[in-house]
C-alpha cells in the first residue's frame, strides 16, 4: 500500500502533462483569435517580455527549445515582419533580436490574450493557494534541473 505522500507525488506528476496540453490548447485558441499561431505568438510575446535587443540565447531559454530549432523559427518571424535580427555590438558573431512595430503590437495583444486565459482558468484559486503552487512547482523545476 502506498503512503498518502507517495500518492500525492504520483498525482502531482500525473497532472503535469495533461495540464500542459490543456493550457497550450487554450493559449492556441486565444492566439488564433489574434490571427497568429502559438508557434509565432509565443516567441513574440516572450520577446516583448524580454525587451528589445536580447540575444538569441535568451529566447532559446525562455522557449525551452534547443538552439538549432530557433533559426527556422526566427526565419518565420522575420518573414512575417515581426522580428529583426541585428549583429550584436559587443560580439559580432552573436545576433540580437528586435520586435518590429507590428511585432510589438502583436506582443502586447498576445500578452493581453494570455492574461485573459490565465485569469479565467485560475479564477477561484486564492492568492495563497497560487503562491503555494508557484513555490512547489518552482522547487520541482529546480530539483529536475539539478538532477540533470
Amino acid at each position: 500500500m502506498l503512503s498518502p505522500h507517495t500518492l500525492n507525488q504520483r498525482s502531482l506528476t500525473a497532472l503535469l502533462p495533461p495540464l500542459t496540453r490543456a493550457y497550450r490548447k487554450q493559449i492556441d485558441r486565444a492566439f488564433l483569435s489574434l490571427g497568429v499561431s502559438h508557434t509565432l505568438g509565443l516567441p513574440v510575446m516572450l520577446l516583448g517580455r524580454l525587451g528589445d535587443g536580447v540575444r538569441q540565447g535568451a529566447l532559446v531559454e525562455a522557449l525551452g527549445i534547443e538552439p538549432p530549432s530557433l533559426v527556422p523559427l526566427l526565419d518565420q518571424l522575420e518573414r512575417a515582419g515581426l522580428v529583426e535580427r541585428h549583429a550584436c555590438a559587443e560580439d559580432k558573431r552573436a545576433k540580437t533580436l528586435h520586435l518590429t512595430l507590428t511585432g510589438r503590437d502583436l506582443a502586447a495583444r498576445a500578452e493581453a490574450a494570455a492574461e485573459r486565459v490565465r485569469s479565467a482558468l485560475l479564477e477561484g484559486i486564492s492568492p495563497q493557494d497560487l503562491d503555494i503552487a508557484v513555490r512547489v512547482l518552482g522547487r520541482f523545476r529546480d530539483s529536475m534541473e539539478s538532477a540533470s
